[in-house]
C-alpha cells in the first residue's frame, strides 16, 4: 500500500524526489480531490501540493475593522498649580469649589496644568511633571523642547502644548509625542472631533494636526502677505482675513469663499477661539473696541447681520475668550473679567483678587472659561450664561467649605470712588445703641446655608484585570451639601466604540465589569450623584489581558484518499486554536517525528474572538507523534492510533 508523504516506504526520499515523485494520482485524480466536500489545498498530501505547485504559508496580519467612534466624557473642571503649597487643585466647574487637590514637589513659578483622560501635566518652562488624576501621585518627569510658555489646549486625542515661537507641538500622554509645525505659530484653535488647527503666521499655511497623527498637514493657506487668525465657527474651521477684512471656511481642498466682515480689521486684532450663537468676537486694541461679527452659514447666501461693537473703556485686555453663550475678556488694567452676551450687552464685571503677576484666562473642555490667580491662590469660573464664580485655593488646613460668591456688577467699577458716608455698621456704637455698652449684647445672624452642589471626584479609582473582567474600585467622593445617591460608571473601548453604564449604590466602593473583550484597553469613568447633579468623574484606564494561545491537536473525522491513505489509520488531524489575535491570518505548519517538514500547511483566519478550530492535514502512520506550530505556539504532540 502506498503511504502518504510521511509513510516508511517513503523515508529515505529526500524532498528531490518527493518533487520528482510521479505518485498513483492523475491530474484528473488531483482535481477530484481537490473538489471533495470540505477536503481543501490544506488537506492534500506533501506529494500532491508539491505537484500542483500551491504555497500554504503566508505572513499574519490582522484584519480588524476599525471600531466605530463611541462616546467620549469632555474632560469636566479644570486644575490649577500652586507653587507656594506644592500642591494641585481640581476646581470642579458646576460646583465652583476645590474637590480634590495632589501633592507635587517643586513646581515651578507660573505653572499651568493640562488635563487628559486620565493624567494631568504640570508644565513648567523647565520640566513637565504627570500626575495621576486618580492615584493623585506623580507618575513622571518630561523635558519640554524649550523654555517658552505654551499655549495649552485640552480637547479629545491631547492635550497639546503648542510652542508657538519654536513652531512644535506637543502631544501628551502615553507615548508623549513632539511634532514640528514647521514655522512661527498664532493661537491654535479646536473643533468638535478633537482636531488641533494651526496658523503659520510667518506664510500664511493653515494646518491641521488630526487626533493620534504624528504629522501635521496643510490643505489651505491665506493669500500671500496676508494677516489674520483662526476661529471655530457651527464646529468648523474659518480663517479671519485681517487685510482682507473677510471670513473664510477652512476645507480639504482650501480655503472656501471669502465673506466680507463689513468692517476694517486691523493687523493686530485679536480673534476669540469660537463663536457664540453664530457671532465672532474681535478685539481691537489699540481702538479700545470689541466687534461681534455674524458668521453662521459662511457657505451660504443668507443676508448677515451688521456687526456690533461694543466700546471697551481705557485698558490693556487679553485676547477674548467665549463659554456657551458669552464672551470673555480680561481687563490686565483694572484686574476685572468683563463678560457679554452675543448683541455686546455686558454681563458681569467682576474684579479679580490681587496677587502678584498678571492672571491668565483659559477655556476648558467642559467649555467654561478659567481665569488663573498668577500664584494659583483663586480661580475664577466663567459659566455658560456667564455668571462668574470666585474659588479660593487652599489647602486642608485652610480650606473652606464653599467657594467665596462673587455679586453681578453692572459696570466696570468706577476707577476713582468718591467718599463714601459710614454705613450703621461702621460707625462706633453708643450707649444707645442696642450692642453699646448700656445696651444688651446682640447675637451675630446665622450665616445662610450654602447651597447643595454635585459631590466631588471620587478619589484613588483604580482598574485591575482578574481573569476575564476588570475590578474597579474609588474612594468616597465629597457630598458638597447634599448626600450622595449613587456612583455612576461608565466603560467604553478607549479607541471607540459602543459605550456602556451601571448604577451603584452610595455605599459601594468597588464594581467588577465583565463582558469585555480580551487585549482591548478601556477608559472607565466613575462620577457620584447627589440631589445636585452629578459630579466630575474619576477617569482610568486598564485592558484585560489576552488569555493564554493555547494549540491543542488530536484525532480527527476518519478519511481515505484513494489507495495512499486507508481506513482504519488515516483521519484528519483536529486541531483547536484559542486565545490568538482576532479575525488574523495564521500560518499553520504540521509536523511529524520522521518527518518533521512532511507537510507546508495551511494559512487561516482566526474568528472574532481569536479562536480557529478545523479538520486538516491527513495522517496514517500508526505509532509517530504528530503536532502543529502556529505563530510561534507549539502544540501538544500527539500519539497517533488506529481508528
Amino acid at each position: 500500500m502506498i503511504k502518504l508523504g510521511i509513510s516508511r516506504r517513503l523515508h529515505p526520499r529526500s524532498w528531490r524526489h518527493l518533487r520528482s515523485w510521479p505518485g498513483r494520482a492523475s491530474w484528473r485524480g488531483l482535481r477530484s480531490w481537490r473538489d471533495r466536500g470540505p477536503l481543501r489545498r490544506g488537506r492534500l498530501p506533501l506529494v500532491l501540493l508539491v505537484a500542483v505547485g500551491l504555497a500554504g504559508v503566508t505572513a499574519a496580519a490582522t484584519g480588524a475593522v476599525a471600531p466605530t467612534p463611541g462616546l467620549r466624557f469632555a474632560q469636566g473642571g479644570h486644575w490649577i498649580a500652586n507653587p507656594s503649597l506644592d500642591l494641585v487643585f481640581h476646581v470642579n466647574g458646576s460646583a465652583q469649589r476645590v474637590d480634590v487637590q495632589a501633592p507635587v514637589p517643586g513646581i515651578e513659578p507660573g505653572s499651568q496644568v493640562v488635563q487628559g483622560d486620565t493624567s494631568g501635566y504640570v508644565v513648567g518652562r523647565s520640566r513637565i511633571v504627570e500626575f495621576g488624576k486618580s492615584t493623585l501621585s506623580v507618575e513622571r518627569t518630561l523635558t519640554p523642547p524649550t523654555g517658552e510658555r505654551p499655549f495649552a489646549v485640552e480637547v479629545a486625542g491631547g492635550p497639546y502644548l503648542v510652542y508657538r515661537e519654536a513652531g512644535q507641538v506637543v502631544r501628551l500622554g502615553d507615548p508623549p509625542a513632539t511634532i514640528p509645525a514647521g514655522g512661527v505659530l498664532g493661537d491654535p484653535v479646536t473643533t468638535p472631533d478633537g482636531t488641533l488647527w494651526l496658523h503659520r503666521a510667518d506664510s500664511g499655511v493653515l494646518c491641521r494636526l488630526a487626533p493620534g497623527a504624528d504629522r501635521i498637514s496643510c490643505p489651505a493657506a491665506a493669500p500671500a502677505g496676508h494677516t489674520g487668525a483662526l476661529t471655530v465657527v457651527g464646529g468648523r474651521p474659518v480663517f479671519v482675513d485681517t487685510a482682507a477684512d473677510t471670513l473664510s471656511l477652512v476645507a480639504d481642498h482650501g480655503l472656501g469663499r471669502p465673506t466680507p466682515v463689513g468692517m476694517d480689521l486691523p493687523a493686530t486684532a485679536r480673534v476669540a477661539p469660537v463663536d457664540v450663537s453664530g457671532r465672532v468676537a474681535i478685539l481691537d486694541p489699540g481702538a479700545r473696541r470689541m466687534q461681534l461679527i455674524d458668521a453662521a452659514g459662511l457657505d451660504t447666501n443668507r443676508q448677515r447681520g451688521k456687526p456690533v461693537t461694543v466700546t471697551l473703556p481705557d485698558g490693556s485686555y487679553s485676547a477674548p475668550s467665549a463659554t456657551g453663550s458669552s464672551v470673555v475678556l480680561l481687563d490686565l488694567q483694572r484686574n476685572t473679567v468683563l463678560t457679554y452676551n452675543s448683541a455686546g450687552e455686558q454681563q458681569r464685571a467682576t474684579p479679580i483678587p490681587p496677587e502678584a503677576g498678571e492672571p491668565t484666562l483659559r477655556r476648558g473642555e467642559d467649555k467654561r472659561v478659567y481665569v488663573d490667580g498668577a500664584e494659583g491662590r483663586h480661580v475664577l469660573v466663567v459659566d455658560h450664561s456667564g455668571t462668574v464664580g470666585l474659588v479660593p485655593v487652599v489647602g486642608n488646613e485652610g480650606r473652606k467649605g464653599s467657594p467665596t460668591p462673587v455679586g453681578p456688577s453692572s459696570a466696570v467699577p468706577d476707577p476713582e470712588p468718591g467718599p463714601r458716608s459710614a454705613s450703621p455698621r461702621s460707625r462706633p456704637p453708643s450707649e444707645s445703641d442696642p450692642g453699646g455698652p448700656g445696651g444688651p449684647r446682640q447675637a451675630a445672624p446665622p450665616a445662610p446655608p450654602v447651597p447643595a452642589s454635585p459631590p466631588g471626584m471620587p478619589r484613588n479609582a483604580r482598574a485591575t484585570a482578574q481573569g476575564a473582567d476588570l475590578r474597579l474600585t474609588w474612594g468616597a467622593a465629597t457630598a458638597n451639601g447634599a448626600a450622595v445617591s449613587g456612583y455612576q460608571v461608565t466603560w467604553a473601548p478607549a479607541a471607540g466604540g459602543t459605550s456602556r453604564s451601571a448604577t451603584r449604590p452610595a455605599s459601594a466602593r468597588s464594581m467588577t465589569i465583565t463582558g469585555l473583550t480580551r487585549g482591548v484597553a478601556y477608559r472607565i469613568t466613575v462620577a457620584a450623584r447627589n440631589s445636585a447633579g452629578r459630579g466630575s468623574p474619576a477617569t482610568v484606564r486598564a485592558t484585560v489581558p489576552p488569555p493564554p494561545r493555547t494549540v491543542t491537536v488530536s484525532r480527527g473525522s476518519d478519511t481515505t484518499y484513494e489507495d495512499l491513505c486507508d481506513a482504519p489509520d488515516c483521519a484528519f488531524m483536529r486541531v483547536v486554536m484559542r486565545g490568538f489575535s482576532p479575525n488574523t491570518n495564521y500560518s499553520i505548519k504540521p509536523h511529524s517525528d520522521e518527518w518533521p517538514n512532511y507537510n507546508p500547511g495551511t494559512t487561516l483566519r482566526t474568528d472574532a474572538k481569536g479562536n480557529l478550530s478545523f479538520e486538516d492535514f491527513p495522517f496514517d502512520d500508526v505509532g509517530q507523534h504528530v503536532w502543529v506550530t502556529v505563530g510561534g505556539v507549539e502544540s501538544n504532540h500527539y500519539l497517533w492510533r488506529a481508528g
